[in-house]
């Protein structure tokens, strides 16, 4: 058996394990709270559990993106990917030239899907990627075997299995809204993951960092229920007598009428028929709770590679390291997430003979064009060295060429020459030509 045979056996053995101890457990006090609570039923109690952290918060798609710093997160990161150019490029050893007129070029570059944009289609496929560390598109094609478009499917957990035969053959399947199950062969499928166990499927992040933002939600959900019951009152009021039902409620509905609420934060309590106020809450202040909606932004940054300065928080950003945090953010985390993004767009949507001719890039150089004075030096370099001439820098501006087609012509520095030839003059094109003005002697 082949290495990596033997260690995806291992790898799906661990997590199997881990996964049935994890359920063991939620079983275990699924019964013990059923039957404390004859009224829940062991099905409820099951599916409460899979759902909620150790502090008790529920964990799903919309209670994560509910966390203010996560949201700001994926906005940033599908946006910008979204907003980035994506072409097929004929690539050779020393060059690589953009095609716009590949057969699938408009499908990439301006509707992958029939219901979307690529814009919409990028930001969908982000979404996806950063919150279940999967996506998945089913891959439509035309009679002649070329994409015709590309389906987004819901990577929701239990809607697709992945089944790996023996031989390494990988067949997806995918149960519809309507309970029926389609398979879809591998290579129909555009599935980007993300940091996996087998290579096959990305490591859940919800599951992975649970109780991350379990945390995060339970402080948001205690500062909420603080100022509904009364921004500086938490405690119990107690009275020397025995009060009656009428009595009680009374009381209660004064109480909460009088000091409930945003509106009557601060309010001095008054008391009567003896009753006494003891505080035995927290405040936000002495729970930590700003401490925690710091280190949440923290955490949110760790887990989606977006620096903290971008989420809003500048505790630390300073003039002199702003410029290099947006260096660090491109370098690790926009340009691995956009490899990862085209080499399974360029497996998948190039048929096996164009591989090894064509690729499928985006790209992240238009990132500069947010900065006017990075991107004056960096047209100013390339065409100083002779990299690039007028009308391929009058281009990247979104210009024509230049009507006469002198820009065509590229230009080098004059004192620049062939090291093995000091007496000739550098070309272009790397020949070297004499100098006639050299002196003979």
């Amino acid at each position: 058996m082949a290495f990596g045979e033997r260690f995806r056996g291992y790898a799906g053995a661990m997590v199997g394990t881990l996964q049935e101890n994890r359920i063991a457990q939620i079983v275990k006090n699924a019964v013990k709270q059923s039957l404390e609570n004859p009224s829940v039923s062991l099905t409820e109690a099951t599916l409460g559990s899979l759902s909620r952290s150790k502090s008790g918060a529920s964990i799903d798609k919309e209670t994560i993106l509910g966390i203010t710093a996560f949201w700001r997160a994926v906005q940033i990161l599908s946006g910008v990917i979204a907003s980035l150019p994506i072409d097929v490029y004929q690539v050779s050893e020393d060059s690589a030239t953009k095609l716009r007129n590949h057969p699938i070029s408009r499908l990439i570059s301006k509707s992958p899907s029939q219901l979307c944009t690529k814009f919409d289609f990028m930001q969908t496929l982000v979404l996806h990627l950063v919150m279940y560390n999967n996506f998945y598109g089913q891959i439509l094609r035309r009679g002649d075997g070329r994409p015709a478009s590309i389906r987004i499917l819901d990577p929701e957990p239990g809607k697709i299995k992945i089944n790996e035969t023996e031989t390494g053959t990988v067949t997806y399947r995918y149960k519809l809204d309507d309970k029926r199950e389609i398979r879809i062969p591998a290579e129909n499928m555009l599935h980007v993951s993300g940091l996996s166990w087998n290579g096959l499927s990305g490591i859940s992040i919800m599951e992975t960092f649970r109780e991350t933002f379990g945390t995060a939600i339970s402080s948001m959900d205690f500062v909420s229920n603080f100022y509904s019951n009364g921004a500086m009152l938490s405690g119990a009021v107690t009275v020397p007598q025995k009060l009656d039902a009428e009595s009680y409620s009374r009381m209660k509905k004064s109480w909460k009428e009088s000091y409930g609420g945003t509106a009557n934060a601060g309010s001095t309590a008054i008391l009567e028929q003896g009753a006494t106020y003891t505080k035995i809450g927290l405040s936000p202040i002495e729970a930590g709770i700003e401490s925690a909606k710091r280190f949440t932004v923290t955490d949110v940054s760790r887990i989606t590679g977006v620096p903290q300065y971008l989420l809003e928080d500048l505790e630390r950003a300073t003039f002199n390291n702003i410029e290099e945090l947006g260096i660090s953010f491109r370098t690790y985390t926009l340009y691995p997430l956009c490899q990862n993004i085209q080499a399974e767009f360029s497996r998948k949507l190039l048929s096996n003979a164009e591989q090894d001719e064509y690729e499928i890039r985006i790209d992240l150089a238009s990132l500069l064009r947010a900065d006017s004075e990075a991107r004056a030096k960096r047209i100013d370099a390339l065409m100083k060295w002779g990299i690039i001439n007028r009308d391929e820098a009058r281009a990247e501006e979104g210009l024509n060429p230049i009507a006469d087609g002198t820009g065509q012509d590229y230009y080098i520095p004059l004192n620049m020459v062939n090291p093995a030839n000091p007496d000739g003059q550098l070309s272009l094109f790397g020949n070297s030509q004499t100098d006639t003005n050299a002196n003979p002697g």
